[in-house]
């Protein structure tokens, strides 16, 4: 999901703690009721975002994920939403529940977040791979939620990409129908970087087809969330007469010179996210 990985974000400190929960509220807020996006990309319209994209957590949500046993296959970009998880359970005064590597021991409320670094970067084929593996292993029987999300660059023939992961997925769908599958947008890049631009392209192919397969059926649309500015306006440009979205700088950790990974503001509207997509997943 990166390129020159190296690092996980540390603990926002307190001082941080409110600005952060503020435009994490705004963002919340705003992506509840609508987001500008492109219509046919020459005019902008507002269109009701899927309904666990990102809206207001609430204790109840929260409480809801930590009763729950849910995998998580990802890479860095996930990292960075996993180390968030704590701050948004303790601004409602709620446990988080445990969140460990290969973890499936409940925590005191039943639940978990299991995770693990699934296949390598720019290898998405490899990723699904591992998700198909792990699961079938043994995971698939001892969680409630799955879900992974895989890296898309240029040059990638995206359509045989989609149709792998689709049939990958509903394979795991059929033989482990006591799990819920999320289905997660590719994470995107800033245009800090020229080739960021060009994969931003791919990513968005990949995540339409997602969004236009899976939207009402569980979709955790993160590209949406990081290109949502705290306005409710998406960032979008265009690379060899292309559209796209990309990631809002103002989310961007850029002090490691990534394109691609979350600062502690977006990291925890990514993480409120994630959990909101866990609890509807865990009331299905």
């Amino acid at each position: 999901m990166t390129r020159g990985w190296r690092s996980m974000l540390a603990p926002t400190r307190w001082r941080f703690r409110r600005p952060v929960a503020a435009v994490v509220t705004v963002v919340a807020l705003v992506l509840a009721v609508t987001v500008v996006v492109a219509d046919r990309w020459s005019k902008e319209k507002s269109i009701p975002i899927q309904g666990n994209v990102a809206s207001a957590i609430t204790t109840a949500d929260l409480t809801a994920v930590a009763r729950t046993r849910v995998f998580f296959g990802h890479f860095a970009v996930g990292m960075k939403m996993l180390n968030a998880i704590p701050g948004v359970y303790a601004d409602h005064g709620v446990s988080a529940p445990p969140i460990e590597q290969g973890r499936t021991q409940p925590g005191p409320n039943g639940g978990f977040i299991a995770h693990q670094f699934i296949g390598e970067n720019g290898k998405p084929l490899l990723k699904l791979e591992d998700f198909d593996r792990t699961m079938r292993g043994g995971m698939g029987r001892q969680v409630d939620v799955a879900l992974m999300n895989v890296d898309v660059r240029s040059g990638m023939d995206v359509d045989a990409l989609f149709a792998r992961y689709h049939d990958t997925m509903g394979a795991l769908a059929r033989d482990f129908p006591n799990v819920t599958f999320i289905h997660v947008t590719v994470p995107l890049n800033t245009d800090a970087l020229e080739w960021a631009k060009a994969d931003n392209v791919a990513r968005e192919r990949m995540s339409a087809l997602i969004r236009g397969e899976y939207a009402g059926h569980h979709l955790f649309d993160v590209a949406a969330i990081e290109s949502t500015k705290p306005d409710g306006t998406r960032v979008s440009a265009s690379c060899d007469n292309q559209r796209y979205f990309a990631l809002y700088d103002g989310y961007n950790n850029s002090d490691d010179g990534s394109a691609v990974h979350l600062n502690a503001v977006g990291a925890k509207i990514a993480a409120t996210a994630f959990l909101n997509a866990i609890a509807q997943a865990s009331r299905k």
